[in-house]
């Protein structure tokens, strides 16, 4: 049969006949090279498989066809127009505006297929040989029994050791023969000589407070200030007093870290030296005034050992820098603690301490110790950071440090220290990853409803997990680690919905709203209000440790998170002033004003919150002067407009016939509606045949509305 036109018919390309011999298939690689596209040789299990330690699946050819030919040729495959133009909208996001005939497609299709054929199945490639990257390795090498020396990848450190083994390999092949090492390579040089001198540990020896002082100020650091972050054991402070009060003792700048560490701990142990007195009950009689003093002479004397931490740069370095955060924390969060916290995970990272350690030189507490150290620093840095706005230090992609065991002894149960230090890095955890999503939220606009459902669904796993961490209710609790744990599970709740609070007012006085912006506004005043009941828990979680085991005025934890609870109360005032808010927030600024006392920090803080706090109540007493003042206005010009229906004349008011009110006149125009039906209930030509008297309309209803207008005018609530 000839075709139309004289045309003449189609012929299909063949492909080039190949021998079977010299045929080079997709299929020949393993399942793992496939899904990856690395090269594969073929063999089961393949070399790659072997390297990465994968389970290494052979590629069954037949699967697809044998899965095609269950199916009859009757069956058809139901495609939506939707999922169609899904797809399209998919495709022109990553590959801009690329057109998507069918020809295009094919195209697009024929060269993917032929790049991951030839990749694949190892065909000669126009792109060049990959470099030989997985010979790079980080190392820990030890300088003394607690300091190391580490040195990342494609670091200057460890492409000198890998020249200097290929050099010793190329002349062993030379010699023929194994070699004495050639290198005079030595030690990993350490600037030990610029710690200080001696003479300023002789200062601080000669400062020391009596024994017994000291005694109770370590016993009050662990009881009330250590709690879900490590910092010290409670065992090695008392063996490190034990020295310092030995007779005739000599220190030296070797000395600097564990002393800069027990300074800093004697420091803190006098911000909670009313703890004591506050859980029984007792009046604390001025004692912060005296420990304030007190407490800042221990924190000048560990800052002067600081050159000689810095020099010494071991695992002591991060603890004494850790324990001068510690310190500063309730005081300067933000600012001097921030920067401890930077030294000390610096140090940390300066001794691998963020890296799972591959060598046999440490015993099991040192390792333990490294490991706790290191989270500690690594959580508190981290939260830190992200409650103040700074950008974060560490990837968390960048360690695969071991987490510390639960249990250090084997046939021991778990410790609760341990297992609160646990939770306290998944919560902070949450907190790294609910941020992000919120930041990536303000940056990326077009993607912006993927990110705001991403973190739905993050917090709704945070939530799930919090279920499941068998961490005791707050009512029950009786240790003040178990506490902090819900408050830091409430503030990462606040964090995530105190950004919609301010939009959530901007919503309730705006216009109608377009049309799907109603939903979106709904989800972000989820998030509002659970940062809100989240900020009322807060509160009352805060008010059972003040009647309970007392609250801690220099905990950062406990400040902190009233003080944020505070402002979401207050925030939420702003458009909604109920009795139930009002009365949290009246307990809240109560506990305020009692952790205030603390510092001049907490002072400086508690001012601000006092002075938002009378603003915005002036605001609600105006707005309610402003209602009932309305109210009067309304009712007396509608009194006067009813008289002049009546015939009567009144007497001239100035403003009888100014503007309406805008909540007046946005009641009236509700009438417009009526314009598409061509009917107004307000025209009077509809009344043309039967005039209207208006005596006879039983005026008695108008007295009823002036015996309501002479009324004294409800008030709006404060």
């Amino acid at each position: 049969m000839e075709p139309p036109n004289g045309a003449k018919p189609s012929r299909k390309r063949k492909r080039p006949k190949v021998p079977e011999q010299q045929r080079q298939r997709a299929a020949v690689a393993c399942g793992s090279c496939r899904r990856l596209k690395e090269k594969c040789n073929g063999k089961i299990p393949c070399d790659r498989c072997q390297k990465y330690h994968r389970v290494c699946e052979p590629a069954s050819v037949t699967q697809s066809t044998t899965a095609t030919s269950q199916k009859t040729e009757g069956e058809g495959v139901e495609v939506s127009a939707r999922r169609i133009q899904h797809l399209e909208y998919v495709a022109r996001h990553f590959l801009g505006d690329t057109s998507l005939t069918d020809d295009a497609l094919s195209k697009i299709v024929a060269r993917l297929e032929s790049e991951n054929n030839a990749y694949t199945a190892g065909q000669p490639s126009d792109e060049p040989e990959a470099p030989a990257l997985d010979e790079e390795r980080f190392t820990v090498q030890n300088v003394s029994p607690n300091t190391t020396h580490y040195s990342g990848e494609f670091s200057h450190w460890s492409f000198s050791m890998r020249l200097k083994s290929y050099v010793e390999q190329q002349l062993q092949v030379a010699n023929g023969r194994q070699t004495e090492d050639q290198f005079q390579v030595l030690d990993y040089w350490r600037a030990h000589h610029l710690k200080s001198r001696d003479s300023r540990m002789k200062t601080v020896l000669d400062s020391l407070p009596p024994k017994e002082v000291a005694l109770f100020l370590s016993s009050v650091y662990f009881r009330f200030a250590q709690t879900n972050t490590f910092f010290a054991d409670e065992g090695w402070i008392r063996e490190k007093l034990d020295t310092l009060y030995q007779q005739n003792i000599v220190l030296n700048a070797d000395d600097a870290c564990w002393l800069c560490s027990t300074l800093s701990i004697l420091a803190v142990g006098t911000q909670f030296a009313h703890m004591p007195q506050a859980v029984t009950g007792q009046s604390e009689n001025g004692i912060e005034t005296v420990a304030d003093a007190v407490g800042i002479s221990f924190y000048q004397m560990a800052a002067d050992l600081i050159p000689d931490v810095v020099a010494i740069a071991s695992v002591d370095s991060v603890q004494a820098f850790l324990c001068l955060a510690h310190f500063a924390l309730p005081m300067d969060a933000h600012g001097v603690s921030y920067t401890y916290l930077g030294l000390a995970l610096r140090m940390a990272i300066q001794n691998g301490m963020h890296r799972k350690y591959l060598g046999n030189e440490f015993d099991e507490h040192t390792l333990d110790l490294r490991n706790r150290l290191w989270w500690s620093t690594y959580r508190l840095e981290k939260r830190v950071s992200i409650l103040h706005g700074r950008p974060s230090s560490i990837s968390s992609s960048e360690i695969d440090a071991d987490h510390p065991a639960d249990v250090m002894q084997p046939g021991k149960p778990a410790t609760g220290n341990r297992q609160s230090e646990s939770s306290m890095t998944k919560i902070t955890d949450w907190l790294g990853d609910m941020s992000f999503l919120v930041f990536m939220l303000r940056k990326s606009t077009r993607l912006r409803h993927t990110y705001f459902e991403r973190l739905l669904h993050v917090k709704g796993q945070f939530l799930e997990w919090w279920t499941t961490a068998q961490i005791p209710d707050f009512e029950s609790a009786t240790t003040r680690a178990v506490l902090h744990l819900h408050l830091s599970k409430h503030m990462n709740l606040v964090f995530v919905g105190r950004p919609f609070l301010l939009n959530k007012a901007k919503t309730n006085t705006k216009t109608p709203e377009r049309s799907g912006q109603a939903e979106v506004n709904q989800r972000w005043t989820e998030l509002a209000d659970d940062a809100v009941r989240s900020a009322e828990q807060i509160i009352t979680i805060e008010q059972h440790m003040h009647g309970t085991i007392g609250l801690a005025k220099a905990s950062w934890t406990e400040f902190s998170s009233c003080r944020a609870a505070v402002l979401v109360l207050l925030a939420q005032c702003l458009h909604e002033s109920s009795e139930h808010v009002l009365g949290v927030l009246e307990n809240g600024m109560h506990l305020i004003r009692y952790m205030s006392t603390a510092n001049a920090s907490t002072r400086s803080e508690a001012s601000l919150m006092a002075s938002l706090e009378t603003a915005i109540r002036h605001l609600h007493t105006r707005r309610g002067q402003s209602a009932s003042q309305e109210v009067t206005e309304t009712l007396n010009n509608f009194k006067k407009w009813a008289s002049h229906f009546q015939g009567e004349t009144p007497e001239p008011t100035e403003g009888l016939f100014d503007p309406l009110p805008t909540h007046m006149a946005a009641a009236v125009d509700m009438y417009d509606t009526f314009g598409d039906l061509d009917w107004n209930p307000f025209d009077a030509s509809l009344f043309d045949d039967t005039p209207i008297d208006f005596g006879e309309l039983g005026m008695h209803h108008f007295d009823e509305a002036f015996s309501i207008a002479d009324m004294q005018p409800p008030t709006a609530p404060p």
